[in-house]
């Protein structure tokens, strides 16, 4: 049986027998051989070896040399130690186990036997000192704290695939665009060009892949083919979706990425084009120019009507891309399908839910970077002198890495030395920050974002009293809402609608824009909860429907926003939608599980985007390489921190044969109790039809298992002036 680790001091130790018999106790006797001879109690047992076990000790003794006339029922053990009560054991034989002891504890130890008579007289004493405790080793001598890696290290990994031609071009479907009907490490492919400008956009430039080539390789080649306003086609980057191919008609009509999706800063816009799967030509056919409304963020197209390259055909010729007006002059260029499988999985969307052709909605308008980082943005600001030294430098940096470390450090003194406790070891808080403050956004997907940004500019520690005493220690997070690989937003079927006014008419969200979070994160211990309704919250999914008759249940009895951090920055929410039933069932979900709400802003997510053979997602198969747990990729507002599945493949690792309890959560190994991502296999909403059973794949079900009643300020809108625990000036 597995014993939990202990403490003990070591004492002296006693154990006894006696013999008992129905009529009680009574001294000795002398036995006559008449009709009427009297019976009497047993007499002493002999004592033997006392042989010492963790919280207990086996007593070895033989049997009285007299048994009072009558047959021995029973021996009794007793065991003492100090002033403290016997604690006893019975049997009918040697040895005889005594249980409940205290470990590595010194006991006297003595035998007595029974028989109808009573007990007789104890033996001689023996003395035994209790085994200490079984040591389980520290999580961190058996866990290896281990974070996914982020979207611009994962992009780096070697990958060599087969390339075919594409037998048709289709609408929202990816390709790669060469000039040489074979593919080869010779062939040149339409790229974006690496470097960023807000003012100039991207170069559009040729590129070659080989087998030495990484997954940036092919992403940075991948065009995403999208229906214009014309019927014919757009040409968006797949890596960095804002941006269409235009033409610079100041520049030779070369060919360059532009942003038509964000906060342009010139007269940016997109070229129409038609291709001939038979000659192979792409001919560009109108021009529309892109603006948007600064006070509603409306994006606006309209028609170039002076477009000089209408009509014109591409030309790749010495490294440039560019318009001419012969067709004689003109490239065969050739589609290649997509090496990767990008678009939206089945299980995302299990109810094969159409695709909806509503104009998107305007993006909008939080933050800015410059308004959060720095000496002079918000937090550096607003943070007191204690924890200051934290927030010095925004994202990745050793000095605030050593004041964090040293923070955590005193806060876990500080906390036990008053009678807390830390949820988890501080290795699992600083695995978390150090992951989240080195990710930088890759993709151009965000409206007023910029490559290369943090997403997670600031992570601190913080340790205030409450008016009684108490400590409540938090790792604060600063955060954008977003993640650094394309969003996917463009291949949701059926995305949520901006509230407008009924669906069919509705525009829907698929941009995104910063977030301007502040996230706590409870870090003391304070238990868990036994049924969802334990805890109380008003942001709750059930409370909010009052005409529901569903059961207040995990799924149900959920935050009805945001209930959890992914450690890209991102949130999570639960997995039912605001209707109560499974987003994935909408059709509404990315192929990373998230999208934007009706209300805009940046995309959270309510399934677990995971793909078996996939390198691009929040974690990945090489993610479980060399370690002995599934990495951990967030954290529920409770306080409970979020690892990723077990896979089929992962009974060796450490937990997999402990069942996730009704939460998806468990403990073992001395982790502390912690949530999963998992799956539920054929899931059927209560009060459902068959037609909705489906697999749910799950980061967290949506109720919090942490005890959120004692957590200050737990879910409530709160600032630097007003909640300490932000440790505001």
């Amino acid at each position: 049986m597995f014993l939990s680790p202990l403490f003990f001091r070591l004492t002296p130790f006693l154990i006894s027998l006696f013999a008992l018999t129905a009529c009680g106790g009574g001294g000795s006797s002398t036995v006559t051989s008449s009709s009427n001879d009297v019976t009497t109690v047993p007499g002493a047992p002999t004592i033997g070896v006392a042989t010492a076990g963790s919280r207990q000790a086996s007593i070895a003794f033989s049997a009285p040399a007299s048994s009072g006339g009558v047959a021995v029922t029973a021996y009794t053990a007793s065991c003492v130690t100090g002033s403290t009560a016997a604690v006893t054991g019975t049997g009918v034989s040697s040895p005889i186990s005594v249980t409940g002891l205290a470990d590595a504890t010194v006991y006297l130890c003595t035998v007595s036997a029974a028989n109808s008579v009573g007990s007789g007289a104890a033996s001689a004493a023996v003395s035994v000192t209790t085994n200490a405790a079984p040591v389980t080793p520290t999580p961190a001598a058996v866990l290896t704290y281990s974070t996914p890696a982020n979207f611009a290290s994962a992009i780096t990994a070697r990958f060599e695939p087969t390339l075919a031609l594409a037998s048709s071009v289709a609408s929202r479907s990816r390709y790669m665009i060469s000039d040489s009907a074979t593919a080869s490490s010779a062939a040149n492919y339409l790229s974006i060009g690496a470097t960023y400008s807000a003012a100039a956009g991207f170069v559009v430039e040729p590129g070659t892949v080989s087998t030495s080539s990484t997954y940036n390789s092919y992403l940075t080649k991948l065009v995403q083919v999208m229906a214009a306003a014309d019927g014919n086609y757009r040409l968006d980057s797949h890596l960095h979706p804002n941006n269409s191919i235009d033409v610079d008609v100041g520049d030779s009509l070369k060919l360059k990425f532009r942003n038509n999706f964000g906060k342009a800063t010139s007269t940016y816009g997109y070229v129409s084009f038609a291709y001939s799967t038979s000659t192979r030509k792409l001919q560009a056919k109108k021009r529309y120019k892109y603006s948007y409304d600064p006070s509603t963020y409306v994006a606006i197209y309209t028609e170039d009507t002076g477009f000089a390259g209408a009509g014109y055909y591409v030309n790749y010729a010495g490294g440039v891309y560019k318009l001419v007006p012969l067709l004689a002059d003109a490239t065969s260029l050739y589609f290649y399908d997509s090496p990767l499988d990008l678009g939206v999985p089945a299980f995302m969307n299990p109810k094969a839910v159409a695709f909806v052709t509503n104009a998107a909605a305007a993006f909008k308008t939080k933050t800015t970077v410059s308004a959060v980082e720095g000496t002079t943005g918000s937090i550096y600001s607003q943070v007191n002198a204690t924890y200051k030294p934290q927030v010095l430098t925004a994202g990745s940096d050793a000095t605030t890495k050593i004041n964090a470390d040293a923070r955590l450090a005193l806060i876990k003194t500080q906390v036990e030395a008053s009678g807390g406790s830390l949820r988890y070891a501080p290795a699992v808080y600083t695995a978390f920050r150090d992951a989240a403050l080195k990710t930088q956004l890759v993709s151009d997907s965000i409206a007023d974002g910029a490559p290369g940004q943090n997403l997670v500019p600031y992570v601190y520690f913080t340790n205030e009293k409450d008016t009684s005493g108490t400590y409540h220690p938090f790792m604060v997070v600063v955060h954008y809402g977003n993640q650094a690989s394309p969003n996917g937003l463009k291949d949701v079927p059926h995305p949520p609608g901006d509230g407008t006014g009924a669906y069919p008419a509705s525009k829907v969200t698929r941009f995104t824009n910063l977030e301007n979070y502040v996230t706590l994160i409870p870090m003391r211990n304070y238990g868990q909860v036994l049924v969802v309704t334990d805890n109380t919250f008003t942001r709750n999914l059930w409370l909010d429907v009052p005409t529901t008759t569903l059961p207040a249940n995990v799924y149900t009895y959920a935050d009805s926003a945001d209930n959890g951090l992914l450690i890209d920055g991102s949130v999570m929410f639960p997995v039912f939608n605001n209707t109560l039933v499974p987003s994935h069932l909408a059709g509404e979900l990315s192929a990373s599980g998230c999208h934007v709400g009706q209300g805009g802003g940046g995309p959270h997510c309510h399934a677990d985007g995971y793909q078996a053979g996939s390198a691009l997602g929040l974690y990945n198969d090489s993610d479980y390489v060399g370690f002995t747990h599934p990495p951990l990729i967030g954290f529920g507002y409770d306080g409970i921190a979020l690892f990723a599945k077990y896979r089929s493949s992962d009974s060796a690792l450490l937990g997999y044969t402990t069942a996730l309890g009704e939460f998806g959560a468990h403990d073992h190994d001395g982790l502390g109790y912690h949530y999963h991502a998992h799956t539920v296999p054929d899931y059927q909403p209560v009060g459902a039809s068959t037609a909705d059973k489906s697999t749910l794949h799950v980061l967290m079900k949506g109720a919090y298992i942490g005890k959120t009643n004692e957590i200050p300020f737990f879910r409530t809108n709160s600032g630097f002036r007003d909640n300490i625990y932000l440790g505001g000036q």
